[in-house]
């Protein structure tokens, strides 16, 4: 329990033990006056009546004794009067024995007043002429008593109630810096960048919030510190200075990842060898210059695509990784690049194209190395031939299906809903299953197609959305037949650039709100660098956790994990790939992992292939892993 409803409770609770206290001992006086006021009344009426009787007692005029005894009967309120003639040996009596109305039957009920009841001997010198007794009715003094204490009572109720309503708003007043520290607590234990609270005017108060406001400020400092050093140390191994691109290092890595995840595509080799030119006639810092506008017009370039990899592998070549296969658009790609740089040139004299290019087409048998190999062999063979300037190098690879084809056969798998539905467990380093990552393949009866051959055309259709709520509203219907799972989708980046998305999302999950809670998202990192301030509002209001795929890919979104928030982050193959070599050095990887818990991410190992790579992961602060040795199992 709270401390502000300890406090509430405890100071109702005296008022409450206050006003029974009050109202016992007025109830008390109340009923002890009445029983009081009532003898005394009897007695009086008593002697009075006996004076009055007495005159008609010595004349044994029994009529008028009982006209006397009627008005004094009619006039008060009396139970009974009885009036024995000692004489005559006759009784005189009169009695009201109707309840008392206007009050209820359980009051009287609860015996409070017995009735007065007094006896007197009314005599005429030494003779004895009767016996007068009269009782009161206890109805009047129970009137009395309900009125006054029904009246009391709801003053003190609308008292209470008043009462109780300045101290809500008086404690909430009082203790809304200790809400603000309980809030700031926790924002620190999950990692999170706080923002001061505002100094109380109680002075212990305010002492505690300047010291909770000094700690998170410190905590905040190291975080961005521990962050800025990761980002440092993966600049020095994979980052290129003078294009501020990739280097070798990190293209190879990528590649890597990318051929791992069977997604389609080509390595675009670019030399620029009129840069060793650019260098003798004016200098390194005009090559350099060179070197920075080369690659401001790649990215450019580049941005057409959904998912691609620059970098600058050597003193005058570029390498770009993209989705693209068809060997026609690649050439006109290639040209284009050419025709970029050749609009950089500085007054050069050369009759040599000012760069060359050189293709190769991803194939199933290639992995890293190999196809850097063949597209270096692609280059080799622009450089020999003076009549051509891009060279691509299919290595046998075949074009299935065209885009008209590719973009039919994603509508027709989203109308009759085609799609083939796998999930990967990802399990803690303990074993404990977190949750399941879905898998998405367009079944046909000629073939079957995975997400990596046909997603980049539905990024290039800008289908991402329709597929994103189909494939969500598939989940969630799964969702609701088992209720142990947990189900992790991966949203296309056209999908996360949308605004009627998220609006379309939130009505999805409102519909099925009793197994929302257990769907997770996993969104590209690759959103982040160009929309990152248009998803904090939607993400932020998502009731549903979320992590980010492919971390590590990009640089500098690690010192921005903290405005992020995400539950986790899944961490690029690259990274992980080579820990089982020899010379791998994990520093890196461990750091990377620390700064992500310290902004309250887990971090989760992907493609995790055998026991041996397990271990060595767990090693570097690894929080979970997936991969085939958890394979993908079919949804049924």
């Amino acid at each position: 329990m709270t401390l502000y409803r300890q406090l509430l409770l405890t100071m109702l609770l005296l008022f409450v033990m206050l006003f029974i206290t009050v109202y016992t001992v007025q109830f008390n006086a109340t009923k002890n006056y009445l029983a009081a006021q009532q003898e005394t009344t009897v007695i009086n009426t008593v002697t009075a009546l006996g004076l009055a009787l007495t005159p008609y007692l010595e004349t044994s005029d029994a009529v008028g004794a009982e006209s006397v005894i009627n008005a004094i009967f009619d006039g008060g309120f009396y139970k009974k009067i009885q009036l024995d003639l000692l004489a005559a040996g006759t009784q005189i009596s009169r009695e009201h024995a109707a309840p008392v109305q206007d009050i209820p039957a359980w009051f009287t009920q609860l015996n409070l007043f017995s009735g007065a009841k007094h006896e007197a001997t009314l005599t005429s010198g030494w003779l004895q002429l009767g016996r007068l007794s009269v009782e009161g009715h206890a109805g009047q003094a129970y009137y009395q008593l309900w009125q006054v204490m029904s009246r009391q009572a709801f003053w003190f109720a609308l008292c209470f109630l008043l009462v109780s309503a300045l101290l809500v708003w008086a404690l909430r007043y009082l203790l809304a810096p200790l809400h603000d520290i309980e809030r700031q607590a926790e924002q620190v234990t999950e990692h999170h960048i706080t923002q001061p609270i505002p100094l109380p005017k109680t002075r212990e108060l305010r002492k505690l919030v300047f010291a909770i406001n000094t700690m998170s400020a410190k905590l905040d400092m190291q975080f961005q510190q521990q962050a800025d050093e990761v980002e440092r140390l993966r600049r020095r191994a994979f980052w290129d200075p003078t294009s501020e691109l990739g280097n070798r290092a990190y293209f190879v890595t990528q590649t890597q990842s990318w051929l791992s995840a069977g997604n389609r595509g080509a390595v675009m080799l670019v030399a620029v060898d009129m840069l060793a030119e650019v260098d003798q006639e004016h200098g390194f810092a005009a090559r350099d210059q060179m070197i920075k506008q080369i690659a401001a017009q790649l990215r450019q370039l580049c941005q057409r695509y959904s998912d691609h990899v620059i970098s600058r592998i050597s003193a005058r070549e570029f390498a770009l990784l993209i989705p693209e296969y068809n060997s026609e658009h690649l050439f006109l790609l290639g040209e284009e690049v050419n025709r970029l740089i050749s609009d950089l040139q500085m007054n050069s004299t050369a009759v040599k194209p000012v760069s060359l290019v050189g293709i190769a087409v991803i194939t199933v048998q290639d992995n890293a190395s190999l196809l850097l190999t063949r597209a270096d062999n692609a280059l080799g063979q622009a450089r020999m031939d003076d009549t051509a300037a891009v060279i691509i190098e299919s290595g046998g690879a075949q074009e299935n299906l065209g885009r008209l084809a590719w973009k039919q056969l994603i509508e027709t798998a989203l109308r009759d809903d085609l799609f083939e539905l796998s999930s990967q467990a990802v399990f803690a380093v303990n074993g404990h299953l977190l949750h399941e990552e879905l898998y998405v393949a367009i079944r046909t009866p000629d073939a079957c197609y995975s997400a990596g051959s046909f997603l980049a055309m539905v990024e290039q259709f800008k289908l991402g959305q329709q597929l994103d709520l189909h494939i969500i509203n598939r989940a969630l219907q799964y969702l609701a037949t088992k209720p142990e799972l947990r189900l992790a989708v991966n949203l296309t980046a056209y999908s996360c650039r949308q605004p009627e998305f998220w609006h379309n999302l939130h009505q999805l999950l409102s519909q099925h709100t009793q197994v929302s809670e257990r769907l997770q998202l996993e969104l590209p990192e690759r959103v982040f660098l160009l929309h990152k301030s248009a998803l904090l509002a939607p993400l932020s209001a998502l009731p549903l956790s979320w992590g980010i795929d492919h971390f590590g890919r990009h640089f500098d979104l690690l010192t921005q994990l903290g405005d992020l928030k995400p539950a986790y982050v899944k961490l690029d193959y690259g990274y992980s790939a080579q820990v089982t070599q020899p010379d791998y050095d994990g520093a890196f990887l461990a750091a990377v992992c620390r700064a992500a818990h310290n902004m309250g991410a887990q971090t989760i190992a992907t493609r995790v292939e055998t026991a041996q790579q397990l271990a060595i992961l767990q090693t570097l602060y690894v929080d979970a892993y997936q991969g085939f040795v958890s394979p993908p199992q079919p949804l049924v």
